[in-house]
């Protein structure tokens, strides 16, 4: 059976290791978003290009101690992503995009960069 890749730890250097939640975790990397533009005959079809930011949705664990507000204060960070297969990404000068959002001890936050990359 195939092990199935998920983020296995986040980390940001004035905070340090971030609690995860269970679940509700997602990363895109940056990359180029490709829109179809039509030709008059399929064969003088083609496409445009243009950038797409690196995000990351994150569910934490609000555990005492964790301060939300440095959290939602983040700008300018190089974000450290590890993988279950043992790939880390970086998302260089990352800010938060939406601050937490609390409940039942879970809060959910959005992390955006301009550029990302799998340094191993």
């Amino acid at each position: 059976m195939a092990k199935l890749n998920n983020i296995q730890s986040v980390s940001v250097p004035s905070i340090g290791k971030l609690p995860l939640a269970e679940s509700g975790q997602s990363f895109t990397p940056s990359g180029k978003k490709r829109t179809h533009k039509a030709g008059r005959q399929a064969v003088d079809g083609g496409f445009t290009e243009s950038s797409q930011a690196a995000k990351l949705e994150l569910s934490l664990n609000l555990q005492g101690g964790l301060d939300i507000v440095a959290i939602n204060n983040i700008e300018d960070e190089d974000i450290t992503i590890r993988m279950a297969d043992g790939s880390v990404h970086m998302m260089s000068m990352a800010f938060v995009e939406n601050p937490i959002t609390a409940g039942d001890g879970e809060g959910k936050v959005t992390f955006m960069s301009n550029e990302s990359e799998q340094i191993s």
